[in-house]
């Protein structure tokens, strides 16, 4: 009877650490280096940076030169009030000039989430937003232009070290621009 129940445990124990390598593997090669790339004209790339915003669990940053779309500035107002902390940054000029873009920003502002302007002679002409989850990054800007008529493309992924680097980049400049 012993040799039966030790044959028992010896299989257990292996099917054990078949699942915890196929688990180790899915986790460690699969959904994190998992990358996207976009075409506007086949894709709804502000669908794209709503979702991003929707699956995260602590923060949103993003940076962004024109922002228009109404859709994505509600994503945002509701992550901040899921409890997310939510930060982004934007153009001075672009803020001043493009129509409309200065009422979602102060709409993002009334919420109490933080938008800066970049406060030097060049342009900040990043369009990036970076989650705990993944980040998405392109020449999106969030207009209805760059959405339904622009050449526009966007990515997405979930690479932890390409993630890490945009939000390092990010913290950056909020840190050199968090003055308002």
């Amino acid at each position: 009877m012993k040799n039966k129940k030790d044959i028992v445990y010896l299989i257990v124990i292996i099917s054990l650490i078949a699942l915890c390598g196929q688990f180790y593997y899915s986790y460690r090669y699969l959904p994190t280096h998992e990358i996207s790339v976009y075409y506007n004209q086949d894709h709804a790339l502000n669908d794209e940076i709503i979702n991003q915003i929707r699956d995260a669990d602590k923060f949103v940053y993003f940076a962004v030169y024109t922002f228009t779309r109404q859709d994505i500035e509600q994503a945002l107002i509701a992550a901040k009030y899921r409890g997310l902390t939510v930060v982004g940054i934007t153009d001075r000029d672009q803020y001043n000039q493009a129509p409309g873009q200065k009422q979602i920003i102060d709409a993002l502002r009334d919420d109490g989430i933080p938008v800066y302007e970049q406060d030097h002679s060049g342009i900040m002409h990043m369009k990036a937003l970076v989650t705990e989850k993944a980040y998405a990054s392109g020449s999106y800007n969030w207009t209805t232009a760059a959405t339904n008529i622009n050449d526009e493309v966007l990515e997405v992924g979930r690479d932890q070290n390409i993630r890490q680097s945009y939000q390092n980049i990010l913290e950056e400049l909020f840190s050199k621009y968090g003055k308002t």
